[in-house]
This record gives structure tokens, C-alpha cells and sequence, in this order.
């Protein structure tokens, strides 16, 4: 279920283009971010809280370049995950809708019975997604963000992992 929700995100996603407008070339601008989210599990199991930052630069014809760093946890697991992002930002007034992709490193620990032991230790991969900003004004903005990680952990199958956050943040 959750990989057919998945693709027809990203189909979605892949005809935001023809739907809407690039925003006409403004003056390149940075941004930065907070996220709060949670991961949905894929097997069945409980999700799991996480929040993160996301920073980057919009260049002159739209195109995105920045990184993001989350971190997720519960009672039992913690994993946290950092790398760059590339995207495009398209236009409907007040809303700007980015496509992106990325790709980064982390690292995963797991509890059992008040001892701590390294699942995987050390957690590559990469990821696809979108975020849809509501412009508050010209520096203000808040947000939805809906991410699928792809993530491998040393000596297990890889994962998709689900996110779907708010974000909200500054323009500058």
C-alpha cells in the first residue's frame, strides 16, 4: 500500500511541471528551515517522531541547492540522516511548490533491554520527495514536506522509509 501511495506521489510530482508555472527569474535567496515530522512505517509497525533543519540557496532560474539533517527517534529506535538536496522551485502564487532529490549519510542505533547495540551501524542513501510552501510574505513561509528515504544499513536490506512533515521557516 504504502509503495503505491508512493508512486503516485511521485507521478504527481513528475506533472507538477506541466501544471504549474516557473516562477520568473527574482534575485537568488537563502533560506532556512525547521522540520517536524514522522516517519511512516512501511511494515505495519508504529511510525516514528522525528524533526530536523533544512538550508539552501535558490539561484536566479529557480533551481534549488541546499541540505537537510533529520533525526528520528522513540523509545526503542534512533537514526539520524544528513546530505544535500538539489530541486526546482515552480510558482503559484503565494505557493511555491519544489520538486528535489538527495542523497547523504547517517547513522542508526537500536535499545533492547536498557543496552544500547549498533543496528547497521553506519546508514547511506538517498531520497526523493516534495515540499509545498505557503509564502507568508517575502521572508516568512510554512509548509508541508513529504519525503521518501531510501535507506541502506550495513549488513540489512535496504529501506523505504516515508516522511511526511511541517515545516515552516525564513527567507533571506
Amino acid at each position: 500500500m504504502a509503495i503505491k501511495a508512493s508512486l503516485l506521489t511521485l507521478g504527481a510530482l513528475m506533472l507538477a511541471p506541466t501544471v504549474v508555472s516557473a516562477r520568473p527569474e527574482k534575485e537568488a535567496h537563502g533560506s532556512v528551515a525547521g522540520l517536524a515530522g514522522y516517519l511512516l512505517q512501511t511494515d505495519g509497525g508504529e511510525g516514528v517522531f522525528g524533526f530536523g533543519l533544512r538550508g539552501g540557496y535558490t539561484l536566479r532560474q529557480n533551481i534549488y541547492v541546499g541540505g537537510t539533517f533529520m533525526y528520528h527517534l522513540d523509545d526503542v529506535e534512533r537514526f539520524y540522516y544528513l546530505g544535500g538536496e538539489g530541486g526546482y522551485d515552480f510558482q503559484l502564487e503565494p505557493v511555491t511548490i519544489r520538486p528535489y532529490v538527495g542523497a547523504g549519510i547517517g547513522h542508526a542505533s537500536i535499545t533492547l533491554s536498557g543496552t544500547t547495540r549498533e543496528i547497521g551501524g553506519t546508514i547511506y542513501g538517498f531520497w526523493f520527495g516534495g515540499t509545498v510552501l505557503f509564502n507568508l510574505n517575502e521572508q516568512w513561509f510554512i509548509g508541508g514536506d513529504f519525503k521518501f528515504p531510501i535507506l541502506s544499513f550495513e549488513g540489512a536490506d535496504a529501506a523505504l522509509l516515508p516522511t511526511l512533515s511541517v515545516t515552516g521557516g525564513l527567507n533571506f
